[in-house]
């Protein structure tokens, strides 16, 4: 039902589009930034930032933004995991924009741009050009272009002066702003630590990081643009359209941590039991390294393969260590076990290791660590005859 509604005013706005573009705009007329607080869906957990444009004289009311996708297109899945996604340029009226966000109870914030008569019509040109199909498709890059950045650089390309931001020499990083908007994904924020590597620990420049919506509007509510030699607020005016409890703030239990703990207990008694009695677990051993094994191959995929920056180097995978697949089958071999036991010295050592990389791990997977250096030790302690 939705992808027919989107084919249907797709359609309308593109039989509308050339006398759209032939126009002028009025003095009345107005360009805004559209801010939306993050959504209950995975995919919008981080907002959304649009540009609205709305002449009263010339009953036009338009919403451009740079956020559209469809799981429809071919290998989408697989594109998206390499980092290979296409985005589209959207625009739609404003009366069908705001329901949307109404009906998912997301709050909207309007903020009125201060630009003259000549860069409002100059920026609405910029956006009809770009609205073409042959210009309205983008590679999609979450840190650097996305739907709040390509706001961001329409607006400076296409103000009459330099748009000057605020630089308050930010030491938060791109996994530290990420994790804001977590709060309601916890499993999701685990997936998140696991793929994105050392460079996510860098800190992000105040421009940077208006890749997010919500830091994009208050750096453009900071702002300044120059009118005849003068310092003038970039934003007009600001207006509250939607007002609802933010998404973002909800927080819940952190599940994949507590799990973890937990399976740490279980394995660590399992393993005192089993060795105070003399009992093999060498069972747990196949399982434990070959799942951690396994983790490794996946993401060492993400880490070779993946154009999503940040990714390499990802030291994730000193704990998800890929050559422990292999040794999970070797180990069932009994007669090649006195020397295979020296790769526990290996496993050991690359485990220690990551603890000093400086990457930031989930919490959960301090407990991984644990579970394996758990097998670690017990394996290295000499049998007693």
């Amino acid at each position: 039902m939705y992808a027919r509604l989107f084919i249907l005013i797709f359609l309308l706005f593109l039989i509308f589009l050339p006398k759209i573009q032939a126009q002028q705009l009025s003095q009345e007329a107005t360009f805004s930034i559209l801010t939306c607080n993050p959504g209950e869906a995975v995919y919008s957990m981080y907002g959304h930032t649009a540009i609205r444009i709305n002449d009263p004289v010339l009953n036009l009311d338009l919403v451009f933004n740079y956020g559209v996708f469809s799981f429809e297109s071919p290998n989408f899945l697989y594109r998206f995991a390499k980092g290979q996604t296409d985005y589209t340029m959207y625009g739609q009226k404003f009366s069908s924009f705001l329901p949307e966000y109404q009906e998912e109870k997301r709050s909207v914030y309007e903020q009125v741009l201060n630009l003259t008569t000549e860069e409002r019509n100059k920026l609405f040109q910029a956006l009809m050009e770009n609205y073409k199909p042959e210009n309205r498709i983008y590679r999609y890059n979450f840190f650097i272009d996305n739907c709040a950045t390509r706001v961001r650089d329409m607006i400076e390309r296409n103000a009459g002066s330099p748009v000057r931001f605020t630089d308050n020499h930010p030491t938060e990083s791109y996994r530290d702003l990420i994790k804001k908007f977590h709060h309601s994904f916890r499993w999701t924020d685990l997936g998140i630590d696991l793929l994105i590597g050392k460079k996510a620990e860098e800190p992000v420049s105040a421009y940077g990081q208006m890749f997010l919506p919500e830091y994009l509007m208050n750096q453009f509510a900071r702002a300044e643009i120059n009118f005849d030699g003068k310092a003038q607020p970039l934003v007009h005016e600001t207006r509250t359209l939607l007002e609802y409890p933010n998404s973002k703030l909800r927080s819940d239990l952190p599940w994949p941590a507590i799990v973890f703990a937990l399976f740490f207990l279980l394995v660590a008694a399992i393993t005192i039991r089993s060795y105070l009695l003399k009992k093999k677990t060498d069972w747990l051993d196949y399982l434990l390294f070959a799942l951690s094994g396994f983790a490794g191959l996946i993401i060492g995929w993400f880490t070779l393969f993946s154009e999503h920056p940040a990714m390499s180097p990802n030291y994730n995978l000193l704990w998800a260590f890929p050559p422990n697949l292999i040794f999970a089958g070797l180990w069932a071999i009994k007669k090649w076990r006195p020397i295979l036991r020296y790769y526990f010295w290996l496993a050991g050592s690359v485990l220690f290791l990551s603890l000093f990389t400086g990457q930031t791990f989930n919490p959960g997977v301090y407990f991984l660590i644990l579970i394996l250096l758990v097998r670690v030790g017990v394996n290295l302690i000499p049998e007693k005859k």
